[in-house]
């Protein structure tokens, strides 16, 4: 059984955001790596480079991978990351949405831009979340993670922002607000951010405002894999504006999550 605090639990539901210390153990760790180092290797179909045409360095990202790679379908699917979702969604049933890879190599100054992730997705609901595992050394300087604490209780929806230069005309016919540049007043907000040791995660809200710097460092990586989740009150919506998944599930809009896409993950089968 994992141990998920109550005041974890009235954190999430606060602030939109906790961090785990230790919740993925050495072996997961050892696991997560190898199939990172594959993945880098050997790119998916999904696979960029957000950096490319802005900084130097690399910064990569990858999405889908537990369909083609066994050691991400059980990060997915077995780990101790669908039972952390439930617990803190507070939901009763936990389905797969899908995993997303980013890699921030040393020297590379293309930051995260802030942004909130269920603008992008094909899913209504407030039982939505990310569980963001560090595989890494994490601070700021190598690109730590920063939230807007509260912010997922906004009421607000976002126009997704684009990660990659030229991906731009992608989101200007979305008729939601832009986000405001909160950067140019860090001071208005109340920002989070957490030093991370490999093992440790990150969950969040879908609708927490949240981003991240560039990695400075001349030599720290910053490895993480981003596992989402949707709980008992998420619904398929596949309206115009969000990405479009590589396959499509078998849902009606307005269907629960669950399906072969989308598989339960939590109570364990």
């Amino acid at each position: 059984m994992i141990s998920v605090a109550e005041s974890d639990v009235a954190a999430y539901e606060r602030d939109g955001v906790v961090c785990l210390r230790g919740a993925f153990d050495a072996v997961w760790v050892g696991i997560l790596c190898e199939a990172v180092e594959r993945d880098l290797l050997k790119p998916g179909p999904n696979a960029t480079n957000f950096a490319e045409g802005s900084t130097a360095g690399k910064f990569f990202g990858d999405m889908f991978m537990w369909r083609r790679d066994n050691d991400f379908r059980l990060a997915a699917l077995t780990s101790p990351a669908g039972e952390i979702a439930a617990a803190l969604m507070q939901s009763e049933k936990v389905d797969f949405f899908y995993d997303q890879l980013f890699v921030k190599e040393p020297g590379t100054a293309h930051p995260t831009p802030w942004h909130q992730d269920q603008p992008y997705w094909p899913v209504t609901g407030r039982q939505i979340t990310s569980v963001w595992i560090a595989l890494d050394d994490i601070d700021h300087s190598n690109g730590a993670v920063e939230f807007i604490a509260g912010s997922h209780r906004w009421g607000i929806n976002y126009r997704p922002t684009p990660f990659r230069k030229g991906h731009e005309a992608k989101f200007t016919s979305s008729d939601l607000v832009e986000i405001p540049d909160i950067d140019a007043e860090r001071a208005k907000y109340d920002i989070r951010s957490w030093t991370m040791e490999p093992g440790d995660c990150l969950v969040f809200h879908a609708m927490i405002v949240h981003g991240a710097p560039g990695n400075d460092t001349p030599g720290a990586r910053r490895r993480g894999l981003s596992l989402r989740y949707t709980g008992d009150d998420a619904r398929y919506d596949p309206r115009p504006g969000t990405f479009q998944f590589p396959h499509t599930p078998d849902l009606a809009a307005g269907a629960p999550m669950t399906c072969d896409l989308f598989p339960r993950v939590w109570p364990r089968r």
